[in-house]
């Protein structure tokens, strides 16, 4: 995968997913928000006195602007308590990152990066991660929105709900950027969780339908099942332990003897 550096965002996020990512956070957005997002995503974790001090707004605003924003999952108080050395600091969630590209209260770059950073996609370029994006509306709904927090729960949803074809009809997301965050999902998982889950070995083969997706290891003869709605188990990244009667079995006995031999 290409370097971040590599590619710039200008012009990559379109109007229309800022709309769309609006929809997605669902919050009362103004001119103290956005002032505050843009100040703690550049120089946070901070303290509110800081935010106060270097931003045209009483203590008492940022104070209650920063209840809501709390409440509303777009910052998040740090250490025990919310304290570090007895002050109350804050930093942006993910969701406050979101929010601040959907207004566009920075430069596109930086909050990519920041999104980066705490996604752990750093060697990903930004066309890879506006994809995830773009996808985000579609497979993610507000009730649910704090999976967004965390990257590997992200991914399990995204490629889940690609390789079940529940966004491809959409008309709104090209097939190419299907394509790509189903490819992006897929080398994250394996490069990541499924390699900490089997002794950082990669899978020989990957095989993968409608209804699942798993790696094998032709050698012990170990399936890792990444998704799998076969049955009414619905594994997702799981050691698979089936016998002959599991429907994955079946379906892989159709092609995998040509495939690892």
């Amino acid at each position: 995968m290409k370097s971040s550096n590599d590619v710039s965002s200008i012009g990559l996020v379109p109007e229309s997913l800022r709309v769309e990512l609006r929809r997605l956070v669902n919050v009362e957005y103004d001119n103290v928000m956005s002032d505050m997002l843009a100040y703690i995503i550049i120089r946070g974790p901070v303290t509110l006195y800081m935010v106060s001090r270097e931003t045209p707004y009483s203590i008492s605003s940022i104070y209650k602007k920063a209840k809501y924003m709390v409440k509303n999952n777009l910052l998040t108080p740090m250490g025990l308590n919310g304290k570090s050395n007895g002050k109350h600091i804050y930093e942006v969630t993910v969701k406050g990152l979101l929010t601040c590209l959907a207004y566009k209260c920075l430069d596109d770059d930086i909050v990519l990066n920041k999104l980066k950073i705490r996604w752990n996609l750093r060697n990903y370029n930004n066309y890879r991660l506006v994809s995830i994006l773009t996808v985000l509306p579609y497979i993610i709904k507000n009730e649910n929105l704090r999976i967004i927090e965390n990257i590997d729960t992200l991914m399990i949803t995204a490629l889940s709900a690609l390789v079940n074809n529940t966004i491809i009809n959409n008309k709104l997301i090209d097939e190419y950027t299907v394509t790509n965050v189903k490819n992006t999902s897929i080398y994250y998982l394996v490069s990541n969780i499924i390699n900490s889950m089997s002794n950082n070995k990669k899978p020989d083969i990957i095989l993968g339908n409608n209804s699942f997706l798993i790696g094998y290891y032709k050698n012990s003869k170990i399936l890792y099942v990444y998704i799998c709605r076969l049955c009414d188990k619905n594994c997702i990244l799981t050691y698979a332990s089936c016998d002959n009667h599991c429907p994955l079995i079946a379906e892989l006995s159709k092609d995998m003897i040509n495939l690892v031999k």
